[in-house]
């Protein structure tokens, strides 16, 4: 069983977080130096939402211009689909999956961002667990584990 604390550390590498209160022209700026996704927090680093590249073309569609003026919390997802580092890989894929995401902001037990993960993260992690269950199995069937 891996959990979400396994694959922390890049997750935490992948946080990029931005005031709900900054100008939309500060999220874009930080998706075109490499972010995915951008967490709005609070002061107290409590999630507030969450706004994407998808979000700023939503906004720019249905108003037919982009005010890179208007706040963050303007576009922001403010339903936000989160995990906690206790929580397993695979229910974490369930939710990707399901929602048609790629990627997921971890919280700690105040609600606090921590981290990022992407389904690469956690493919990856699950494919070491395949793996190495593999190797336990092959083991204990050619007797190794008896010697």
């Amino acid at each position: 069983m891996v959990l979400v604390e396994q694959i922390l550390d890049r997750a935490k590498a992948r946080l990029v977080k931005i005031s709900p209160d900054a100008p939309v022209l500060d999220a874009a700026t930080l998706f075109r130096d490499g972010a995915e996704m951008v967490l709005a927090c609070r002061e107290s680093g409590r999630l507030a939402g969450i706004i994407t590249k998808s979000d700023l073309m939503r906004s720019f569609v249905q108003s037919g211009r982009l005010d890179l003026a208007v706040p963050v919390a303007s576009v922001m997802q403010k339903e936000i689909v989160s995990c906690e580092p206790a929580d397993k890989l695979e229910q974490v894929w369930q939710v990707l999956s399901q929602n048609s995401f790629r990627h997921l902001p971890v919280e700690d037990q105040n609600g606090c961002a921590i981290g990022v993960v992407n389904a690469r993260d956690i493919l990856g992690g699950l494919l070491r667990e395949a793996e190495s269950e593999e190797e336990l199995l092959k083991e204990y069937v050619m007797g190794v584990g008896y010697r």
